[in-house]
């Protein structure tokens, strides 16, 4: 009996642990992007792979791709941060640069040239 009592109480306390865990990792704010990869004739692109990676590292890579309209959106860790846009699809040149996030800020169209 006094082992399974042991057993409970170690069990408990790995699964508190785990719910605090998970619940606070889960509280990270997130902020939805979205936009439109057009061509230069402003018409959509499908299939665009559109990258968005926070300045300073791999920490912060999120990537989506474009639908038959030519959206996208991308779920991003933090605002207030400096991002660097990477736009490729096949026939077109790569477009890449950088913008920065700021509260309030979640729209952002591209246009990408042959």
């Amino acid at each position: 009996m006094k082992n399974r009592k042991i057993f409970l109480l170690i069990l408990g306390s790995f699964l508190f642990v785990n719910l605090f865990y998970f619940n606070t990792a889960g509280a990270t704010a997130k902020y939805l992007i979205s936009g439109k990869i057009t061509d230069s004739n402003l018409r959509p692109i499908d299939g665009a792979k559109v990258v968005f990676e926070m300045e300073g590292g791999l920490k912060g890579i999120q990537i989506a791709k474009t639908d038959n309209r030519g959206n996208y959106t991308i779920s991003l860790p933090a605002t207030n941060k400096t991002y660097w846009v990477t736009i490729g699809k096949e026939r077109y040149k790569t477009y890449r640069g950088k913008i920065y996030l700021k509260d309030g800020s979640d729209n952002f169209n591209f246009v990408l040239h042959k």
